[in-house]
């Protein structure tokens, strides 16, 4: 009789095991499996999860960021959500050279401290072509990231784009709202981000280059 195939849970909770790579892995990179679901997203929603003394390493971001760009088990994967985990710009650099991450098709990196840097890398990364769900919340992103994201030539396949609780502006919404390479959204969320005029409110509302625009926040 033929045992069963053991899912991705049963592989990560089985003790030792992990898939027959436990005593390869390090305690980190044991919680960085757990943290895969069905192989196909990785969750990591704040930077606690790694800390036993109740204090967030320092320089945890860009040290997360490597130890996952260097993870084999990433392949897999096609959601990416890492909120809370101080990466930075130079964690998002270091996520978009791995060797291992594939294109997703889901990234949500909210409370990250990105800015404009971390926007810029975001926009000119091919892995991050095929993007269809993009979540930037709170990540201090002015109007020079979002110009960065509203030009790029990579984000061509975005239908949803959250930037909530950023510093875009008016001059941002306009970027967005004339952008040639945004034409798949359809769902667009740029509450709290300091858009004031009214003119920048109604590009976005009768933009005929957000012609699939379907939900529109803007406050």
């Amino acid at each position: 009789m033929q045992n069963k195939t053991k899912n991705w849970e049963e592989l990560c909770n089985d003790g030792e095991n992990y898939g027959g790579e436990g005593e390869n892995l390090s305690p980190k990179e044991k919680i960085l499996f757990e943290s895969i679901k069905d192989k196909t997203v990785l969750k990591i929603q704040d930077a606690y999860l790694f800390s036993k003394t109740g204090k967030v390493e320092e320089g945890h971001g860009p040290k997360l960021a490597e130890m996952i760009a260097n993870f084999q088990f990433i392949r897999t994967i096609s959601s990416l959500i890492l909120t809370h985990n101080h990466l930075g710009a130079e964690g998002i650099k270091i996520l978009a050279a791995s060797p291992f991450l594939p294109k997703i098709s889901d990234l949500h990196l909210g409370s990250n401290n990105l800015g404009d840097d971390g926007a810029k890398v975001i926009a000119r990364s091919e892995v991050f072509s095929e993007l269809v769900t993009l979540n930037l919340e709170c990540n201090g992103i002015t109007a020079e990231g979002a110009k960065a994201l509203a030009e790029s030539s990579v984000l061509k396949k975005v239908e949803y784009l959250n930037m909530v609780d950023n510093q875009v502006g008016d001059e941002g919404a306009l970027a967005i709202a004339n952008s040639d390479n945004f034409g798949a959204l359809t769902y667009l969320h740029l509450g709290g981000n300091r858009v004031k005029s009214e003119e920048a409110k109604a590009a976005l509302k009768n933009s005929p280059k957000l012609s699939k625009l379907e939900k529109l926040k803007v406050f």
